[in-house]
């Protein structure tokens, strides 16, 4: 495996804009388009509020979800929601998973799906009709994107000579190509849920496919990286509601989940930034540490979506404004597309408490 390290010679962003709480578009409306709703059969595969499903939609308007539970990992829908088939079982033979469950599902070129596990990264053919490639993962990843040039953006810390680097350009063969986004000190270190400190990040890829976008869970920072490791762009959000914060315990976000989290970036054709951040709804109340060896009680912060509300901003990485922002009082995350097009989904329940999963197109209105 070779690893280069790209890093800019000044070690700053070409272009640094901070962006204030001012909307300078009044008038513009963030819209929600008609829904759809993907019905999986539940004798046969079903979702989960945790692990929470990720959802891409291809070309043809075909939603693959991932993981699915039930007979199989990964579950197919129609453009109108109507379930096609699933794939993927655990196990050792052909066309099965090593993974227990798979964390990310990304729609690259012509349709090819990459689906990330913890441990390997696995090509589908378009559909998910069957699986083209299965290789190891170097590297345990909390998010990707497919870029240009056969390249696959992945969130994940690895230490070089340059310092720990957050962003890893993965070859599809596994390997990788460079190491980018060198963190500042510590100031993006956040102890995770499964008490395992990384510095994570959300990552997006430009509209032309060609870079990527990527800021820290604990900061509104975003910033466009290029294939080279330079930092184009660094946008500085200023903000009396997101403040910067800083883990340092294990267990600690368990405790204090009403801290903003970047949750994802999404650029669409007009090169608007769609920013998601994730935060307790004012009803959360933190889970009480039990004593050693009583059994923990329930996180609701994982497991209920209920009780996560979500925030979309449109920024202007050009002007360097917040166009527009709209709040959701519901745990919404970004479709990840082969377009530019801005999707959204939820979960909801139904009356026997079987997860449904909604999905809305988003729409940047002038009223």
């Amino acid at each position: 495996m070779v690893l280069v390290s790209f890093v800019p010679m000044s070690g700053d962003a070409q272009e640094v804009l901070e962006i204030s709480d001012n909307i300078t578009c009044p008038t513009c409306v963030v819209e929600a388009g008609p829904h759809i709703t993907l019905n999986p059969p539940m004798d046969h595969v079903w979702f989960k509020s945790f692990p929470f499903p990720n959802l891409a939609r291809d070309g043809e308007g075909n939603y693959i979800a991932a993981p699915v539970e039930g007979d199989a990992l990964l579950a197919v829908f129609g453009p109108d929601g109507t379930f096609r088939s699933s794939y993927g079982m655990i196990g050792e033979g052909p066309g099965e998973f090593k993974d227990g469950f798979l964390l990310l599902i990304e729609v690259g070129e012509d349709d090819v799906l990459h689906a990330i596990g913890m441990h390997h990264l696995h090509t589908l053919a378009p559909g998910a009709e069957r699986r083209l490639d299965q290789v190891p993962m170097p590297v345990y990843v909390s998010d990707a994107v497919v870029l240009k040039k056969g390249m696959i953006a992945v969130a994940a810390p690895v230490r070089t000579e340059a310092g720990m680097t957050t962003i890893q350009l993965l070859r599809t063969d596994g390997t990788i190509a460079a190491s980018i986004a060198v963190a500042e000190t510590n100031d993006e270190r956040l102890q995770m849920a499964w008490d395992r400190s990384d510095l994570q990040r959300r990552l997006g890829r430009s509209n032309d496919h060609a870079d990527v976008w990527s800021a820290p869970l604990n900061r509104y920072r975003v910033s466009r990286y290029g294939l080279d490791g330079e930092e184009k762009i660094r946008i500085e959000r200023i903000s009396e509601w997101f403040k910067p914060y800083l883990y340092e315990t294990p267990g600690a976000p368990l405790r204090a989940p009403a801290d903003p989290t970047v949750s994802g970036i999404h650029q669409d054709a007009n090169g608007l930034l769609w920013v998601t951040v994730r935060r307790a709804s004012p009803s959360f109340s933190p889970v009480i540490d039990q004593p050693v060896g009583v059994e923990a009680l329930p996180d609701p912060y994982l497991d209920f979506n209920q009780l996560l509300h979500t925030t979309f901003e449109v920024l202007d990485p050009v002007a360097g404004e917040v166009v527009a922002r709209r709040e959701f009082e519901e745990h919404v995350r970004l479709v990840g597309t082969a377009g530019s097009d801005v999707f959204v989904y939820s979960l909801y329940p139904d009356v026997l408490g079987n997860l449904h999963c909604v999905v809305r197109p988003l729409n940047l209105r002038r009223e």
